[in-house]
């Protein structure tokens, strides 16, 4: 479940003072799912890039893009990882790239919200919803730090083997710093 986080579509009336770029040494990309019905497994996407772009005045016309590697996987069983790359789960040699694009958020509070977009994994692409929360208070700030989730069924995007064994729900997490 890798993304990059990269290239933002930018509405053409945004200014360049408003355009972020991920501060990769301070945000993680993190996923959790169930293991035999009784555990679980956790891990991270560590390579991955992406770009924000925010209006303080008008939050909800920002938009975002992230891509992660899915090759980047790491749970800390180099076996496991190694495995997670094969055509058995991610087929990271034949979809190398995930991609999170954000279509509109929606203000819940005054830090929280629900963005929707598309998330393009495996061949595969289709909506969903980010609830988001905002860890910044001043939205004028050089630095805007976010906390992003969401649950997925990976059977959705393809990845249909171990079902029973491996969960189908996957939790991922991304907590992200953009520095403008």
């Amino acid at each position: 479940m890798a993304l990059t986080l990269i290239g933002l579509l930018v509405l053409p009336t945004f200014a360049q003072a408003n355009a972020y770029v991920l501060n990769k040494d301070r945000s993680k990309i993190l996923f959790s799912i169930g293991h035999f019905y009784v555990s679980s497994t956790d891990g991270q996407f560590t390579a991955f890039d992406g770009k924000l772009n925010f209006e303080a005045e008008a939050p909800e016309h920002g938009t975002a893009t992230i891509h992660i590697s899915p090759a980047s996987i790491s749970t800390g069983i180099a076996a496991r990882d190694d495995h997670l790359r094969t055509a058995d789960f991610f087929d990271t040699a034949r979809f190398p790239l995930a991609t999170f694009e954000s279509t509109s958020l929606d203000r819940v509070t005054g830090t929280t919200g629900k963005m929707t977009g598309t998330l393009s994994l495996h061949g595969v692409t289709k909506p969903v919803t980010l609830n988001v929360m905002l860890l910044t208070p001043d939205l004028n700030a050089d630095r805007l730090n976010f906390s992003a989730s969401t649950t997925l069924k990976r059977s959705d995007y393809g990845m249909n083997n171990y079902l029973g064994v491996i969960g189908d729900e996957v939790t991922l997490t991304i907590q992200a710093e953009f520095d403008r």
